[in-house]
């Protein structure tokens, strides 16, 4: 989901950033902002997935009959 989050802002992006679609100082300005969200887009899709990450290496391979019976509860799965 982050790759296609990206991926659809970063078309309009480059077709702005060729001049081609708009000019002027309002464009100018429209641009900038458009470039902030691009860089916050990618900055917390990193940080997902850096937080995914540390999550899944806290997490054990293996864990007791007794944890697993805790961890379904915890969760109500069946």
């Amino acid at each position: 989901m982050l790759e296609e989050i990206s991926n659809s802002m970063e078309t309009p992006y480059r077709q702005f950033q060729s001049g081609t679609v708009w000019t002027g100082p309002t464009a100018k300005l429209f641009g900038e902002q458009l470039a902030q969200f691009r860089a916050r887009i990618r900055m917390s899709g990193d940080r997902i997935v850096g937080e995914l990450q540390a999550a899944l290496g806290r997490t054990p391979a293996q864990v007791t009959e007794d944890e697993a019976v805790a961890i379904k509860r915890k969760f109500g799965l069946p």
